[in-house]
C-alpha cells in the first residue's frame, strides 16, 4: 500500500508542476469572479450566496470536468507520446498500482478543483450578495420550488454533482488507456457529456432509453426536478450508474495490463 500511495504523491507532483493546471485554477477562480458581478447587475440578482453558489453549480462542474478529462487524458497517453510509460514499467511495482496511482491523482484534481470552485463562490457570493446563515437561507430547485433547509440539500447536490465527475472523469481514463490518445480521450468524454442528455431525450420513446448513461448520470435530477424519462428513480439511476462504472474500470484495468505497452 505504501508503493501506491508514493505513486500517488509523484503523480500529484507532476500535475501540479505543470502550468496547465495552475491555469486551470486560475479560470476556476476569474469564472467564480465574472459569474458574480456578472449576476450582481441582473434584474435578479441572487438573494445571497447560497442561492450564488446553488445555482451556478452546473457551471462550475462543466468547468472542472473538461479540466479534469484533460488531466485524466493526458495522464496516461502522455506517458506514451514522450516514451515514458517504458521508465515505469521497469520499476518493481505492478502495472495496476501504477494505473491506480494515475487515476487517482486525476479524481483528487477533480475533486480540489470542486472544493475550491464552492468554497470561492461561497465567500465571494457573500461579499456580493451577503453572508447568510443556513438556518436564516432558502434556495430555489430545478423545478422553481423552495427548499428552506439549505444545508442539507446542498450537500447532497454538491454529492451528486461529485458522481457526476466521477464518472466523466472515468469515461475519459478509460479511453485514453484504451487508445493512447489524449485528444480523442478530451472529445469524445466531453461531447458525451454535453451531447449526452439531448441524445436521451432524442431516443425517449424507445423503453431502452432509462439504461443509456446520460439518462442516469445527473442525481439532482430527482430531487427538486423532473426525471429525463418516465419510470426513472433515485434506486435505479444509482444502480446503472455503478454498473456502467465498474465496466469502465475492469475494461481499463483488463486492457492496460493486457496491452503490450513495452514495446
Amino acid at each position: 500500500m505504501s508503493e501506491v500511495f508514493a505513486c500517488i504523491k509523484n503523480e500529484n507532483m507532476k500535475i501540479y508542476r505543470r502550468v496547465g493546471p495552475r491555469i486551470m485554477i486560475g479560470i476556476i477562480i476569474a469564472a467564480v469572479c465574472i459569474l458574480a458581478l456578472i449576476q450582481n447587475y441582473s434584474p435578479t440578482p441572487p438573494a445571497s450566496m447560497w442561492n450564488f453558489a446553488y445555482d451556478n453549480i452546473e457551471v462550475f462542474v462543466a468547468f472542472i470536468i473538461m479540466f479534469a478529462v484533460i488531466i485524466a487524458a493526458g495522464s496516461i497517453s502522455g506517458e506514451f507520446s514522450k516514451g515514458t510509460i517504458k521508465l515505469l514499467l521497469i520499476r518493481p511495482i505492478n502495472r495496476s498500482k501504477i494505473l491506480l496511482s494515475k487515476y487517482v491523482a486525476s479524481l483528487m484534481f477533480s475533486f480540489i478543483m470542486l472544493v475550491l470552485s464552492i468554497t470561492l463562490s461561497l465567500v465571494v457570493g457573500g461579499m456580493f450578495f451577503g453572508f447568510e446563515a443556513p438556518s436564516q437561507a432558502n434556495v430555489t430547485t430545478m423545478d422553481g420550488s423552495t427548499v428552506e433547509n439549505v444545508l442539507p440539500h446542498f450537500t447532497s447536490s454538491i454529492a451528486f454533482v461529485s458522481v457526476d465527475i466521477l464518472m466523466m472523469v472515468t469515461i475519459g481514463f478509460m479511453i485514453s488507456t484504451i487508445f493512447h490518445n489524449s485528444a480523442l480521450a478530451i472529445g469524445v468524454t466531453i461531447f458525451l457529456r454535453f451531447a449526452g442528455p439531448n441524445i436521451v431525450l432524442a431516443l425517449q420513446q424507445y423503453d431502452w432509453a432509462k439504461y443509456i448513461l446520460f439518462a442516469n448520470l445527473n442525481l439532482r435530477q430527482h430531487i427538486g426536478g423532473v426525471p429525463y424519462l418516465e419510470g426513472l428513480t433515485m434506486t435505479f439511476s444509482v444502480i446503472t450508474l455503478i454498473v456502467y462504472f465498474f465496466i469502465f474500470i475492469i475494461l481499463t484495468w483488463w486492457i492496460f495490463n493486457k496491452k503490450d505497452v513495452a514495446t
